[in-house]
């Protein structure tokens, strides 16, 4: 088996709270896809699931318990992510590619949810852990010193 390239790690500010989801569990949601996609065991994000569109194609995650991570262009994304405070243009994404009304993406709530405190509390305060429920490959050891834990000060 070659080497296991390292987990990357967060250089930029503090995220906001996304579906519940803290800023350390969405860096660690960042870290797993992005050290599946350095080693190989999951594809370059390459096409965008709602548009179609190759540009400035990235990951984004809804659930951060788990590795399930959507590809979307970046304009996309953004919108996704304003969809609280600019709900028409969100709502003229989803109408514009949204096929059967049934997609994923055209079943968002237009306001914040609490997916994590959902999942907390049927599953207990470890289910936001997504490293421990990776399907990592046999063989392969999580650089667990590597895993984000910010610095509280």
């Amino acid at each position: 088996m070659s080497m296991v390239k390292p987990l990357r790690q967060w250089k930029w500010g503090v995220l906001p709270r996304y579906n519940g989801f803290e800023h350390d569990e969405r860096v660690r949601g960042w870290q797993l896809v992005r050290w599946f996609e350095d080693n190989g065991w999951l594809s370059p994000a390459a096409t965008c699931c709602i548009s179609g569109s190759s540009e400035r194609v990235s990951r984004h995650s809804e659930d951060y318990s788990r590795l399930a991570p959507y590809p979307l262009c970046q304009s996309v994304h953004l919108a996704l992510h304003r969809r609280f405070k600019h709900p028409d243009a969100w709502r003229r994404i989803v109408s514009r590619y949204s096929l059967t009304g049934e997609e994923w993406f055209a079943r968002l709530s237009l306001v914040p949810i609490d997916l994590a405190g959902e999942l907390r509390a049927k599953h207990g305060p470890e289910i936001a852990d997504i490293f421990a429920r990776a399907p990592i490959p046999e063989g392969v050891t999580i650089p667990r010193s590597q895993i984000y834990r910010r610095n509280i000060e």
